[in-house]
């Protein structure tokens, strides 16, 4: 959501002065100040010690990786919640399989109080580290692979302990010091804080099933993931909600989430005789807004099913807290939403597009976020595009464009090692716009059949980059390892500028690649886009160089030369990119918006003449006061472009003014533009 800044009374004074029509700012309500500043989650560094250690790049991943103990089969938790305060715990029982002879087995937890310990219902001794994040219980003896083990293990989270406002696990807030209609209890588990709440094994690669029996007080609800067992009413003034799991769930997607809520729900059909309700878990105050959000929630599910397969979960439920940090996360089958954005379009999708993508189809390591960050986000798009067609899809992939971000010049791999921590914009829009140029290079078929394979190879397993990289190359019989180099493992993006000229019947041109020279070279199929009396004609050239040159038979004058018209391919343009805009036609003259714009200090503005004319461009700022006049000269037909150097000015907005006098006589021309100067 933005803001538009600009003054009404100054726009229509300038657009007076410079007899250009007024220009219409769109301007969003204003952001509640309790809410987050994007869905996008926070990153947590990892201490020394926490997590497996992986190679830089993870070639493939076995279920489980080479060199892990053991494999965790279930989790059942028994779990108390006060709700008076923040009181919270109970018992976890962890049934795995070993892999190797242990003698004990290393498990997750940090700032638990861990009381006492089983193993296979025999008493057993533990050790905890807070520093490493872990506690170790010992077995009593050697035990063998393909050993099933029980490890009982009841704990408390004590309050008052000093814990990181990001890390608390388990947050709870009262209604009468918070002001919410009732108390709120919730966990909050991604990236490494399932150990927060719950004795697990926590990394993203091991799933298991879960029971999840949640003790409260009466009136309270209790939601959590999979199917409800039912509530059994106890002799103590509190309830037990039974929630099971039977899909495979990572331990950062388990989660509880309590309240005095409502829960509006509505029926949606998967096929024929298989029916799971849509839910909304909420404070009566939003029951009526929500109820009537549902039927676009179940347009949601059934474009996306559309696109990437049957919904795989036995529910979909969405529970609406506030205070929360994040304008959502992607709970299996139960997502959290921000009380906020509950019926906010994009972050309800974006959550949605996670059940695929990151639940059922995990990341096999926190390096390979992007396989969940940037398909979901990418579903937004996909969304769009299913209510509104390409011009849809193509509006919104410019829109989330945010080549200024510093994540945005790293690489969307491993984020983390980068210093980005490990949910930075690179793994949520570049990352979605890495797909969408995977897309333009593979075609629609391809690969909506890789999301497809790609579903059904890993469907409740977790897969890390390489192994999405086998799936397109199986789907596309291609070797796409300088597609993978070059965006997910390469830095920066391409930035293209061009050059043409037309002899008699040939047009020559020339890419250039302007990006930092320690960034990639790309190698990349570009659509080309020539502009001949106002006809659009295309074709596509292989460009792998930092300069090429082509050369290609053309009849008639070309007026323009576009890279990339349809818009596939995330780049920038250094210079005009001389694009004729939608809606204009052969003899027209266009005046184009400047590039880059934001500018400092310099800035190119491109426009296209339709006949030979002696051409002005002046510099005018916000009162209307002229600051420069930057250009006067006899140009011929065609597109140009003139450089305007803002060195000495200050930040803010400025207005141009171009005017073009026809040789032959005929009216002249005047159209402005705005631009803005960021130092």
């Amino acid at each position: 959501m933005k803001r538009s800044g600009n003054n009404p009374a100054h726009a229509v004074l300038i657009a007076a002065l410079l007899l250009h029509p007024a220009m219409v700012c769109a301007q969003g309500s204003p952001r509640p100040d309790n809410l987050p500043q994007s869905f996008e989650k926070q990153g947590m560094f990892a201490p020394a010690g926490q997590g497996q250690v992986l190679p830089l790049r993870i070639q493939s991943l076995a279920d489980p990786p080479p060199g892990s103990m053991f494999d965790v089969i279930s989790y059942q938790l028994d779990l108390k919640a006060a709700m008076a305060n923040e009181d919270f715990g109970g018992r976890t029982l962890i049934t795995l399989r070993l892999l190797i002879p242990r003698d004990s087995i290393e498990l997750y937890q940090l700032k638990l109080q861990i009381d006492s310990a089983l193993v296979d219902g025999a008493p057993a001794t533990f050790t905890v580290n807070d520093a490493a994040e872990r506690f170790v219980v010992r077995l009593g003896g050697t035990r063998q692979p393909g050993d099933t083990l029980h490890i009982a293990v009841w704990y408390r989270r004590i309050p008052g302990i000093p814990r990181e406002t990001l890390r608390l696990g388990y947050n709870y807030f009262s209604d009468t010091t918070t002001g919410i209609p009732a108390a709120l209890g919730y966990t909050m588990s991604e990236p490494r804080e399932a150990r927060c709440w719950m004795p697990c094994y926590d990394e993203p690669w091991d799933k298991a099933t879960a029971v999840m029996n949640i003790t409260v007080p009466t009136g309270y609800v209790a939601a959590s993931n999979g199917i409800l067992d039912g509530v059994t009413t106890n002799g103590d003034s509190t309830v037990t909600w039974h929630w099971h799991e039977g899909h495979q769930i990572a331990t950062y997607l388990m989660c509880v989430t309590i309240s005095r809520f409502t829960i509006p729900e509505m029926k949606f059909a998967r096929a024929p005789g298989d029916t799971i309700p849509l839910q909304y878990y909420v404070w009566a105050q939003d029951s009526l807004q929500t109820a009537t959000y549902l039927p676009i929630v179940k347009l949601m599910v059934v474009n996306l099913s559309n696109v990437f397969g049957p919904y795989p979960w036995d529910k979909y439920g969405m529970s609406c807290v506030s205070p929360f940090d994040y304008g959502g996360m992607e709970h299996q089958s139960i997502t959290t939403l921000h009380e906020a954005y509950r019926t906010n379009e994009l972050v309800v999708v974006h959550e949605l597009a996670h059940q695929w993508w990151g639940d059922l189809v995990t990341c096999g390591s926190w390096s390979d976020i992007w396989l969940n960050e940037s398909f979901a986000t990418y579903g937004e798009a996909l969304w769009r595009e299913s209510l509104g067609g390409s011009d849809a899809l193509k509006a919104y992939m410019a829109d989330i464009q945010q080549f200024s971000l510093v994540s945005w010049s790293g690489r969307t791999y491993n984020t983390e090692a980068q210093g980005f921590g490990v949910f930075p914009s690179s793994v949520y829009t570049k990352g979605a716009w890495i797909l969408h140029t995977l897309r333009g290079v593979i075609g629609d078929s391809s690969f909506f059949r890789c999301l497809r394979q790609w579903r059904a190879t890993y469907a409740e397993r977790s897969a890390v980059t390489a192994d999405f990289q086998s799936v397109v190359e199986s789907v596309t019989g291609t070797d796409l390892a300088w597609f993978f180099d070059e965006w997910i493992y390469g830095n920066g993006w391409p930035v293209y500028s061009t050059s043409f000229r037309w002899a008699g019947d040939t047009l020559f041109f020339r890419i250039d690649q302007q990006q930092s020279s320690t960034w990639p070279t790309y190698k990349m199929p570009l659509t080309m886009g020539v502009y001949s009396a106002g006809i659009l004609s295309k074709f596509t050239v292989v460009d792998s160089l930092r300069s090429q040159s082509f050369v290609v038979p053309w009849r008639s004058v070309p007026d323009s030369l576009a890279v990339d018209p349809d818009g596939w391919v995330l780049k920038q343009r250094e210079g005009p990119p001389f694009e004729r805009p939608p809606g204009s036609g052969p003899g027209q003259f266009v005046l184009l918006q400047n590039y880059p714009n934001p500018f400092n200090p310099g800035t190119d503005i491109p426009f296209v003449l339709p006949r030979r004319s002696v051409i002005t461009l002046e510099i005018y700022d916000m009162l209307g006061q002229k600051i420069k006049n930057l250009f006067l000269a006899k140009l011929e037909p065609g597109g140009h472009s003139v450089h305007f150097d803002g060195t000495g000015l200050a930040t803010g907005v400025y207005l141009y003014r171009l005017q073009a006098r026809p040789i032959d006589g005929t009216p002249p021309m005047t159209a402005a533009g705005k631009m803005m100067l960021v130092k």
